[in-house]
């Protein structure tokens, strides 16, 4: 079996825990070698805040057709032919920022899924398939069955329409966007604060309710512990340049004490 089942949505409907993070700079599709060397269950190539052009895209997306991890890209926007084009260059799914209403992830879901779910427009992509030869009818079925979409909410608004957003078949996760949301509250950066968690919880509750996992984008360990606890399941930890960052600032404290 050539094409790829999706590991990451097997896990997450057992109820698991999957770990995944964020590539921002990194060109070389030999960073998707080096993130399953380490064992993460995905990495998500960053287009809407970063500047991947679409033959990066379709090397790293086959690179990861050979590798056990998942490749999963953010759009920068909800329009057909973003959603589209970035499965057909090979993405094992689409992290959507900005969702704020039901008719915008209904909209998701009849732009990525095949008839009879969705309107996806049919081309089989060679990359998904590592140029083998598959039937129409195997190629919609299999990407209907694997790709994952995972909505991002990212707005009050949002947190106020999420168990409508989350009810629409075809939603695997959410991946909730800390930074825009608590921007958007009037309460920049303040993950602490009570209005921002209870707008976490809701979300948790009313992904449970639909079979969705819910999850959010952090880099602070403890963080991450807190919400895991309270049933986050899909977890985006750090990025790339964040990486790098923390542990030059960890060497180099430890290098500088040599000289004194």
């Amino acid at each position: 079996m050539i094409l790829k089942n999706s590991k990451v949505k097997k896990k997450l409907k057992e109820g698991k825990v999957c770990f995944g993070t964020m590539l921002r700079i990194l060109k070389s599709p030999q960073a998707v070698a080096l993130c399953a060397s380490e064992g993460w269950d995905y990495i998500i190539l960053d287009t809407e805040h970063n500047d991947y052009d679409y033959e990066t895209l379709g090397n790293f997306s086959l690179m990861a057709k050979y590798e056990d991890l998942a490749l999963f890209v953010r759009v920068p926007d909800k329009l057909y032919h973003q959603m589209a084009q970035m499965l057909d260059i090979g993405a094992e799914g689409l992290i959507l920022p900005q969702v704020r209403t039901l008719e915008e992830s209904q909209h998701i879901i009849q732009s990525t899924k095949y008839a009879p779910i969705g309107k996806r427009g049919v081309s089989i992509s060679s990359i998904v398939t590592r140029y083998r030869d598959y039937t129409q009818e195997e190629y919609t079925k299999w990407a209907n069955d694997e790709i994952m979409t995972v909505i991002q909410i990212e707005s009050e608004e949002g947190v106020n329409s999420v168990e409508k957003i989350v009810s629409v078949p075809g939603i695997d996760a959410v991946m909730i966007g800390p930074a825009d949301l608590s921007q958007d509250m009037g309460i920049p950066g303040q993950l602490n604060h009570p209005r921002i968690e209870e707008a976490f919880r809701e979300v948790i509750i009313q992904c449970n309710k639909y079979g969705v996992a819910p999850g959010i984008h952090l880099s602070n360990i403890d963080a991450v512990n807190k919400w895991i606890n309270e049933g986050m399941r899909f977890i985006t930890y750090s990025y790339d340049t964040k990486f790098f960052k923390d542990a030059s600032q960890e060497a180099l404290q430890k290098l500088r004490v040599f000289i004194k």
